[in-house]
């Protein structure tokens, strides 16, 4: 349960503060600041939440079913997918896992909700790594509600702070913190994700 959720902070933090996602989440805000900018926030992170909610619940369904005999097994998917990702972010495994960007960013809708929907959409190839690793994670839970409740968390870290505190702060200052600070979140997810990875080949060889 506390890996589902702690993963779902650090993660979340990680890919809310990408500069890449940055890159795509700009064109919304004129739309979505303003007074109203909490309630927008949390109506819009309800929009990636409905984008990454199946996929957090079907990749639960399928390792339960894969390995409901032998639950060793998926701890070791999990371990696997935990390390190697952490160590990308640590760049000790050096790979381009991040797609091309388009100058064209078309966001279809007309309220934060929709806003949010395609905003996820959008994100799921530029922060895969990072969504896999979540996924992996809660694919091991158990508990369906801390499944839901870790990629709410997820969903709502991944957009909805660089709103509320662009409303405060101006766009100009949150874009100059996300530059020089999203190496160091990398590093801090990639530590998480390697320990979360060998405690999960703990359980594998020890439960």
């Amino acid at each position: 349960m506390f890996e589902s959720l702690i993963s779902s902070v650090v993660l979340g933090i990680t890919a809310g503060l990408c500069p890449l996602n940055l890159f795509f989440i700009i064109p919304i805000f004129p739309k979505i600041l303003g007074e109203r900018a909490l309630l927008n926030a949390i109506l819009f992170s309800f929009g990636v939440f409905t984008v990454f909610l199946p996929l957090g619940l079907l990749g639960n369904f399928g390792v339960s079913s894969i390995f409901n005999s032998d639950a060793k097994l998926g701890f070791l998917l999990g371990a696997v997918i935990s390390i190697v990702i952490g160590l990308i972010l640590l760049r000790i495994i050096k790979i381009s896992y991040i797609l091309s960007v388009k100058k064209e960013r078309n966001f279809y809708g007309s309220t934060p909700y929709t806003y949010g929907i395609s905003y996820g959409l959008i994100t799921i190839a530029r922060a895969a790594p990072l969504l896999i690793s979540l996924i992996s994670i809660v694919s091991l839970e158990k508990n369906i509600f801390i499944t839901s409740i870790s990629l709410f968390i997820y969903s709502f870290l991944v957009g909805a702070p660089l709103i509320i505190i662009s409303s405060f702060f101006g766009l100009k200052r949150v874009e100059d913190f996300v530059k020089k600070y999203s190496k160091s979140l990398d590093r801090i997810s990639g530590i998480m994700l390697v320990l979360i990875g060998a405690y999960y080949l703990y359980l594998f060889f020890y439960s």
